[in-house]
């Protein structure tokens, strides 16, 4: 059987930069040593010279909104309805490819309509279009009064397609919806626990009650499934890591005792930075002699409101931002992903997230551990085997052009990633002429 035969290159594990003599060899779909011995070569292993280039695990991007990208302009109610299901789907398959062209060979699903996380998954298994692993994510559950009643204004229409969002209330009502998606093949169930974030200020109150979440994470972790949740409240924060929710998005207002609890429940954080950095980039441009502007809730408000809100979303993302070496200090268990797909943010921008966390005192080498290593810890068992070049691991791997754990700005152009292996199996190859046999 033939091998690939990695060499003469840096290996970063998912943990830390090995040793320069460090060879790698993958056998079938597996990493089958890791030395730093002399490698005997037979005549059918394909030898791949690194010439100093960075060989990785491949990155996980863990909110991911498969449905979100360009469309036809039509403007909808609710998010997953902008364009028809067909549509979205072809969307969903060119941002997985987007993905797995910039290293990306897992993803964990954030939300979407019509099952489009599933409907991709098993595209791709069935060599349909090429792209990461997917961990399919449900619709977004939101309880009365959230989006679902107020950002959208869209409640006099009468309309029950929802689009990415299903609007359930009070305990059996959860069970019920989260075991009707789970059972149509989805494996992480998304809650909305209040608003905020974003361009939005974080409320002092949360939607769902201790009891509601529990009850979505009783019945996802007794499927095998995992829970996350949009919680940038510090109450919210605490009472989801209680629950056991496994992925808390955004946690814009954690504290101590939000670090102490997440630490103790095993919890894992996605920060989202990416956002509100543009968006805040985006609003420090508009004309205030303007008005009323349609921000915060969905209704027109006066200039000194718009004012106000935007001062208190700087003031939530100053917070956020100075919690985030404590967080990575404390030993949090930090990842990737954020809502790609808009304008301001498409998919494939995934260095300026990264350059974020570096910007706000997070060390390269450590953004790419939460890439890699984090971001498969966060998928549970099904992570199990990826994140880390390890003997006996999945051959997720990506040889890129620099040193991304002292520069994460190489991972910008997806002409840096020289290769992507996902499996085993190279899914692309721009090293070609460096392939010797």
């Amino acid at each position: 059987m033939s091998r690939f035969v990695f060499r003469n290159g840096r290996v970063f594990d998912g943990n830390d930069v090995l040793p320069a003599s460090t060879t790698v060899v993958v056998e079938s779909d597996r990493i089958a040593l890791v030395t730093q011995d002399d490698v005997p070569v037979g005549e059918d292993d394909r030898v791949v010279d690194l010439d100093g280039r960075t060989l990785m695990p491949g990155m996980v991007q863990c909110h991911f909104h498969t449905g979100f990208g360009p469309d036809a302009g039509n403007a909808a109610p609710y998010l997953g309805l902008n364009m028809p299901p067909a549509y979205l789907g072809m969307v969903a398959a060119r941002n997985a490819q987007i993905a797995l062209d910039f290293g990306v060979t897992s993803i964990i699903g954030s939300s979407n309509g019509d099952l489009l996380d599933v409907c991709l998954k098993e595209a791709i298994l069935l060599g349909l279009t090429k792209g990461p692993r997917v961990l399919p994510c449900t619709r977004e559950m939101m309880a009365s009064g959230d989006v679902a009643d107020g950002d959208n204004r869209a409640w006099f229409m009468g309309i029950r397609n929802h689009g990415l969002v299903r609007r359930v209330d009070g305990v059996e009502a959860i069970r019920q919806a989260v075991r009707e998606e789970l059972g149509r093949g989805c494996e992480i169930v998304k809650l909305s626990i209040s608003n905020g974030h974003g361009s939005h200020p974080v409320p002092d109150w949360n939607y769902y009650r201790p009891e509601e979440i529990r009850a979505a994470v009783e019945e996802a972790h007794v499927r095998g499934a995992l829970v996350r949740a949009h919680c940038p409240t510090r109450t919210g924060i605490i009472e989801c890591a209680r629950a056991g929710v496994d992925i808390i998005d955004h946690a814009d207002r954690i504290d101590d005792e939000g670090i102490e609890t997440v630490l103790e429940a095993g919890a894992t954080i996605a920060p989202s930075l990416l956002w509100t950095t543009r968006y805040l980039e985006f609003a420090d441009g508009w004309d205030y002699a303007q008005g009323p502007f349609p921000i915060g809730d969905g209704f027109p408000e006066s200039r000194a409101r718009t004012i106000e809100r935007l001062e208190q979303v700087r003031r939530d993302f100053d917070h956020t931002r100075s919690m985030l070496p404590k967080l990575a200090e404390a030993g949090v268990r930090l990842v990737l992903g954020d809502d790609y797909g808009f304008a301001m943010m498409p998919h494939g921008d995934y260095a300026s997230e990264m350059d974020v966390y570096v910007q706000n005192g997070i060390a390269p080498l450590e953004v790419m551990r939460w890439a890699t290593r984090n971001g498969a810890q966060a998928m549970g068992r099904r992570g199990e085997r990826l994140g880390t070049i390890e003997h006996g691991k999945l051959a997720d791997l990506i040889v890129v052009e620099g040193d991304p754990t002292s520069d994460v700005l190489v991972h910008r152009d997806p002409n840096n990633i020289r290769m992507v292996m996902k499996d085993g199996q190279v899914e692309k190859d721009l090293l070609s002429s460096d392939v010797t046999h």
